[in-house]
């Protein structure tokens, strides 16, 4: 095959696979039944776990999972080839490219999905203990349904953060801990008899969660619970506050940038076909809805208009 037909392959497989060029037809097409057997391998997972259900279709069940991997991995392989393709990748080498995407988050969760295979190769096991891995091919719907990128990008960005208040979290549930056993240990040896005992009541009483199935009988017993409860229903809600106030930035920033580039295209006071089309690409990037897109251009074309030369004042 000649150089110049590898890259014409390579770039419809590009356009297939990647989610920002899903306008034709094959390409839906090919996306949503991919969609459809990530969905029917979870669903095959699940009821694979009934034992009686298994061992009846236990044939079906190894077909299955057996023509599922190879799309997998057919698709994996794929996507890793084609990657050199995307527009930010142009100046980078194809080798240095297929390194950095193979450890993109995308990447990694496209991994997971062959993970059975690749364990298959080296060990003999049984599919139903492989049933775990199976199941988080769910994280495969990142690729098709867009929503998912802003909520992974804000998991990103807050992820020091999140990670510095659970930190925090653990250090009371020990202190919690500690301090329950030393008040409740005595009295209470069957429930609070060791440090390492107390933390399942720590973590339920921080979280205010609540079971019931470990409680203080002390005066002093009950004040602490109190005040752990205090404390855990403002640390509970840190993250979520931290991540609520991210995505309302993180959608902020993506409408400032898209405003930006209908400014820039207004320039000459109106937006011909070719700017609309890049409007339109950057606006399915960025997660935003085309009529969010047509009243921005709507609004700004307004202000454009509005603006009078300090000179001439037309």
């Amino acid at each position: 095959m000649s150089t110049t037909n590898k890259n014409i392959l390579r770039v419809k497989a590009y356009q297939l696979l990647e989610s920002d060029t899903k306008s034709g037809i094959t390409a839906k097409i090919v996306n949503w039944l991919l969609i459809l057997l990530i969905i029917s391998n979870v669903a095959a997972a699940i009821t694979s776990s009934d034992s009686d259900y298994y061992l009846a279709y236990k044939h079906a069940f190894i077909l299955f999972e057996t023509i599922s991997l190879s799309i997998f991995c057919f698709e994996y392989l794929l996507r890793v080839w084609c990657c050199v393709e995307a527009e930010e990748n142009k100046k980078v080498s194809n080798v240095k490219t297929r390194i950095n995407y193979i450890f993109t988050p995308m990447a990694l969760i496209d991994l997971i999905a062959i993970l059975p295979f690749i364990i298959a190769l080296f060990f003999s096991l049984d599919l139903r203990t492989l049933r775990l891995i199976r199941v988080l091919r769910l994280l495969k719907l990142t690729h098709y349904f867009k929503g998912f990128d802003i909520f992974i990008s804000v998991i990103t960005k807050e992820l020091k953060n999140i990670i510095a208040v659970m930190v925090v979290m653990l250090f009371f549930i020990i202190i919690a801990a500690s301090l329950i056993y030393s008040i409740e240990g005595k009295i209470q040896p069957d429930t609070f008899g060791s440090i390492f005992e107390s933390f399942w009541w720590a973590v339920v009483t921080m979280t205010t969660v609540g079971y019931g199935d470990a409680v203080p009988i002390t005066t002093l017993g009950k004040i602490i619970s109190t005040f752990i409860m205090l404390v855990g229903v403002v640390f509970v809600a840190l993250p979520a506050g931290m991540l609520a106030a991210r995505f309302g930035e993180e959608l902020r920033r993506r409408k400032e940038r898209l405003d930006a580039n209908i400014k820039g295209a207004l320039t000459n006071g109106y937006i011909d076909n070719d700017d609309f089309k890049t409007l339109q690409s950057l606006a399915e990037k960025l997660e935003i809805e085309p009529e969010d897109l047509q009243r921005s251009i709507t609004l700004l074309k307004e202000k454009h208009h509005e603006i009078k030369c300090p000179h001439c004042g037309k």
